[in-house]
């Protein structure tokens, strides 16, 4: 992290290395927690199919499922277990559920961390276009996002370069045979299902995953969208005001503040190190919103100016 950062929020080296502790059994916890509610839920989709209680569950399954990417967040930091290789396993996992492979997430990653809000360096938003109203729905929706996903994950298996100057050469050869392998995959659940005149990948995984992105996208958008681009955490990251479930079903990613000024904390220790932010501010708040709070406000903007870029200079709570 660069020194820049540090010099706004500044949290005690011996709390720090308390709280840069991992726990297994906090990652077990968490990490089968997540699995055992979609294994429930899908349990309970299967029972009510076809009544109008399937809906709620078909709903709910998608939310679950959208909502492991903050798993593969915090997988990708190797911070939910003590063991790499155990982050290794749950992070492909969780990836290949999302139509994403793991080594690429985690080099794009790297970079967003590096060049927060950089739109030339920054890998999760190099590429993207100003938001008119039209265009930020369909994403928020997840319209625009799976095929650009799938696309993804197509581009890397043909080996085909795209817009990612994060990747070295090395890397590029890594997520190629990533996604050859993942697309392997999915190729054998698509002939698997057509032999077995199956529908069950999409009645339980695909169908409701893809229907519920918006749901993750109330976390994902309003972390960084609309910042500028500064040096300093307390400009170009947000907090999340959310109640105990979405902090529990988000990995506690909404404390994404305090997460960026310190990659290093386990998740489970992110609401202590929040405290520790706020204590460095001496009482201050960080730039802190409610997910539909950010979401009125930027249907707001837009039908107002007709476009928004991915950063800008609107730092206001709301």
């Amino acid at each position: 992290m660069d020194a820049s950062f540090e010099k706004t929020i500044k949290v005690n080296a011996k709390d720090l290395k308390i709280l840069s502790q991992r726990s297994d059994m906090q990652g077990w916890v968490q990490a089968f927690g997540h699995l055992g509610a979609i294994a429930l839920n899908t349990w309970f989709l299967a029972l009510s199919w076809g009544s109008a209680w399937s809906v709620v569950f078909f709903i709910t399954q998608g939310i679950l499922i959208n909502c492991l990417y903050a798993g593969v967040h915090e997988l990708s930091h190797n911070s939910v277990f003590k063991n790499k290789s155990t982050n290794e396993k749950f992070g492909r996992l969780f990836c290949f559920i999302l139509l994403m492979g793991r080594d690429q997430d985690k080099f794009e990653h790297y970079q967003h961390h590096r060049h927060t809000q950089d739109v030339d360096l920054d890998a999760e938003i190099v590429g993207g276009k100003p938001f008119t109203l039209f265009t930020y729905v369909l994403y928020f929706l997840g319209v625009t996002y799976w095929p650009g996903r799938v696309k993804e994950v197509i581009l890397l298996t043909l080996g085909k370069t795209h817009n990612w100057p994060h990747l070295s050469a090395v890397q590029f050869v890594t997520v190629h045979k990533e996604a050859r392998l993942m697309m392997a995959g999915y190729a054998l659940i698509a002939i698997l299902s057509f032999l077995f005149e199956s529908t069950l990948a999409l009645s339980y995984w695909l169908l409701p995953m893809l229907c519920t992105k918006w749901f993750h996208n109330l976390q994902n958008i309003v972390e960084h969208t609309a910042m500028p681009h500064e040096q300093d955490i307390l400009v170009n990251t947000r907090t999340i005001r959310a109640n105990v479930l979405m902090r529990r079903l988000l990995w506690n990613m909404p404390y994404h503040t305090a997460h960026h000024t310190y990659p290093m904390v386990p998740f489970h220790r992110l609401p202590e190190l929040h405290e520790k932010v706020v204590e460095s501010l001496d009482g201050r708040q960080p730039p802190t919103v409610t997910h539909l709070g950010f979401q009125g406000h930027m249907l707001r903007k837009l039908w107002k100016e007709g476009t928004s870029t991915y950063t800008g200079q609107d730092i206001s709570a709301y």
